[in-house]
């Protein structure tokens, strides 16, 4: 355990290097997340909006069919 906490002496904050490493994968974690939220969002939306058509199919043609509803008029 000694020796690994020797071999990573160079490893201190204000160390340049270790800096610009440390912003590369903080830069690179921050965007996944967005992306991710992103694509959350995306998917809640067009999920709400298939069921509200849905369920506007459904009031105004009475019993829901898959087939029907992605029939072409």
């Amino acid at each position: 355990m000694i020796n690994m906490l020797l071999a990573f002496e160079n490893l201190t904050p204000m160390n340049p290097e270790v800096l610009k490493a440390s912003l590369n994968i903080l830069w690179q974690g921050l965007l996944a997340i967005f992306i991710v939220i992103a694509l959350i969002i995306v998917a809640v939306s067009v999920t709400t909006d298939l069921i509200a058509k849905a369920k506007a199919y459904k009031e105004k043609n009475g019993e829901f069919s898959i087939k029907k509803f992605f029939k072409k008029k």
